[in-house]
């Protein structure tokens, strides 16, 4: 008898998980259609991206690289570290967003992490950066957005091109300069590193004054790569050793 009881349970426990399950394919997939025709037809994102780039290029004096002009080690790192799934994610990672949510509500509406590349492009372009999550629900539409309208490699290019690296510097090409007094096709492996990590926290990675972390954030991206299998372990192991040279060591 217990057994009986304990089987009808499992099976109306089971059913309830699988339509559940089945509602949420629906809903999210009714949430991506209507996504698309909104922002294809209706409000098309791909403007208004373009738009709040070139403004934030010339508030910044920002000098833009194209996607063929960025190194692909670069993107490679800043892929492995920042977001692994970029090449197939549609603008959000819905893991990453659901564990991320999940803390922020037990923190009463403190919205932390679970950032795809292209919600950081939104970020940097067209939302401001107030922890709430209403922003949050905004960013992970717009990103949808983007992803209906935009190229990977132009998500990429624009998001290279207006993060901030500290020091005054946004974009890849002025980061370079500020950092190493080079121009990107110049750097070495080990520079690169060091510049895929800076975004994550400029002040906090600062090479010129806190090398040491810095170093320790550039090691980190090696390891990404690595686990993301783009870099062996030995290859690994010698870009970090290149040196590094700093315009100015400022302590």
């Amino acid at each position: 008898m217990k057994k009986t009881r304990l089987m009808h349970a499992f099976r109306f426990v089971t059913k309830q998980l699988i339509r559940l399950l089945a509602a949420f394919v629906v809903l999210t997939a009714a949430l991506f259609a209507g996504c698309y025709v909104y922002f294809v037809h209706v409000q098309p994102m791909k403007p208004i991206i373009e738009h709040a780039v070139q403004a934030r290029i010339a508030k910044y004096h920002i000098q833009p690289l194209t996607y063929k002009e960025i190194p692909k080690f670069f993107r490679d790192a800043v892929i492995s570290t920042e977001d692994r799934r970029f090449q197939t994610d549609p603008g959000i990672d819905p893991i990453g967003i659901a564990r991320s949510l999940f803390v922020d509500i037990q923190k009463d509406g403190y919205v932390e992490g679970g950032s795809t590349i292209t919600q950081q492009l939104v970020d940097n372009t067209i939302l401001n950066h107030k922890k709430t999550i209403r922003r949050k629900v905004l960013q992970m539409l717009d990103a949808i957005g983007i992803y209906d309208t935009m190229s990977k490699k132009q998500t990429f290019q624009d998001y290279v091109n207006v993060i901030y690296y500290g020091n005054g510097a946004y974009g890849l090409k002025n980061a370079a300069k500020t950092y190493f007094g080079k121009s990107v096709n110049q750097l070495s492996k080990g520079e690169l590193s060091m510049l895929a990590g800076l975004p994550n926290s400029p002040f906090y990675y600062d090479p010129f004054h806190h090398y040491r972390l810095a170093r320790a954030r550039q090691k980190i991206v090696l390891e990404n790569m690595e686990d993301a299998g783009r870099l062996s372990k030995q290859k690994a192991k010698q870009v970090f050793q290149e040196p590094i040279q700093l315009v100015t060591q400022k302590g």
